[in-house]
């Protein structure tokens, strides 16, 4: 089929620059909602019409708050932008040309562009271990979240046929978590609290036979969190029941086992995959600088020798060594081009952008949260009504702030939903 060109919008105002951010994530939702409506003809592709709080999707798993309770659907924010449901499947830079393909058709067609904003996420790195992907669960987005909700829900259904062993049930009830990082904890975490809170009052007999395991690669969890809290959550996972296996590097992953480098195997029911990132195959596409597959940008978030391109969220690399792909680096990065771009256009020279480190959160289950503040380590209780409450503050709409709180209130009150859908 023929590609059509088109322009971002068809009723843009002569003059005005014909803007394109690809991606609806932290990064390039941030940067939309805050740009003056009449700077440019802006136009958002993305594979979704929704922005994601991806912070609260462990919690989702679990079923303490609902899917569509941390969802924002763009069109309710970004009123005066395009939205175009398409996957970005080549970047042109010397025709100044986005080639997609439709999300809903599956036609062919181009964008074109003055002003290129690359804000396209990371995908969750396998790192060429064999089984990954065709034996694991991950969780980076509402249907990864709805589907690892269905199928430890499912685990228990399976568990029930008659004349299972205690042995076969131990395997079938297993969920391990592959992956130490702040996704991985979280995960962990929560699915230890819907055990322990819902799953062992309506499955009596098999919840006490049910366990979680986290393995990690490395010597310890949370490697990017002070040391001394990193230990405390260890410790708090061994309370709580949670089996916590360091320097255990995953070798390869069949369909009930995990076989670790060491030989050891690891008999699991449900198996989550939260290895960190790894770059889209968009971004490897491109012939421009990178580091460690992340676009490498200067203080402006330009790609080097480019006016036109930004890149910025978990795609880019900023600084050296480069900032970690967190959502508050890409929100931040998208709050700082919304106030760029506009002196830019006007012919003034914008400040550099300047990362500010409010700290990280993690919670480790059990009511308990750590907070890595730059003047304060925390941990605890105080710290997880801490963690809730800057989330609550961190949604973007009161429609999900409003949301979210009743989902809490709704789960302390009357349990979780445990529908199998």
């Amino acid at each position: 089929m023929a590609q059509a060109a088109v322009n971002p919008r068809r009723d843009a105002v002569q003059g005005r620059p014909r803007l394109v951010v690809l991606g609806c994530g932290f990064g390039g939702y941030s940067l939309l909602s805050r740009l003056p409506p009449d700077l440019a003809a802006a136009t958002l592709i993305s594979r979704r019409n929704y922005f994601l709080f991806t912070p609260l999707l462990p919690s989702a798993v679990s079923g303490t708050v609902e899917f569509r309770s941390i969802l924002e659907p763009a069109r309710r924010r970004l009123r005066k932008v395009q939205l175009i449901d398409a996957a970005v499947t080549r970047i042109d830079l010397g025709d100044r040309r986005v080639r997609c393909c439709s999300e809903i058709t599956g036609e062919h067609f181009e964008v074109t562009w003055d002003i290129l904003v690359i804000a396209v996420g990371a995908r969750v790195a396998d790192f060429g271990i064999p089984g990954v992907r065709e034996h694991t669960l991950q969780l980076a987005s509402v249907e990864d979240a709805r589907t690892l909700r269905r199928d430890l829900l499912s685990c228990f259904a399976a568990a029930e046929i008659p004349g299972l062993t205690d042995e076969e049930i131990r395997r079938r009830l297993r969920f391990a978590v592959c992956g130490g990082g702040p996704t991985g904890v979280e995960v962990a975490a929560e699915i230890q609290d819907l055990l322990h809170e819902e799953l062992h009052r309506l499955y009596p007999e098999l919840a006490p036979l049910a366990s979680v395991v986290l393995l990690e690669a490395q010597e310890r969890i949370l490697g990017g969190y002070d040391r001394a809290l990193a230990d405390y959550a260890g410790r708090h996972f061994r309370r709580e029941g949670i089996e916590l296996r360091t320097s255990a590097p995953v070798e390869r992953i069949d369909a009930t086992r995990i076989r670790l480098r060491d030989g050891e195997e690891v008999p699991y029911g449900l198996a989550i995959w939260a290895g960190g990132n790894a770059p889209t195959e968009l971004i490897d596409g491109l012939d421009l600088a990178k580091t460690h597959g992340r676009l490498v940008v200067d203080e402006y978030l330009r790609i080097p020798g480019r006016a036109d391109v930004y890149a910025i969220g978990d795609c880019a690399a900023f600084g050296d060594p480069a900032l970690p792909a967190t959502a508050a680096v890409a929100q931040q990065q998208g709050k700082y081009l919304a106030r760029a771009l506009p002196r830019r256009l006007s012919g003034k020279e914008p400040k550099p952008f300047r990362f500010k480190r409010f700290g990280m959160l993690a919670y480790i289950g059990g009511g308990r949260a750590l907070a890595d503040l730059p003047h304060a380590k925390w941990k605890g209780r105080s710290a997880w009504i801490f963690w809730r409450s800057v989330y609550l503050t961190k949604l973007v709409s009161l429609s999900n702030k409003i949301k979210v709180l009743f989902d809490w209130i709704k789960a302390r009150l009357f349990g979780r939903d445990l529908s199998r859908l």
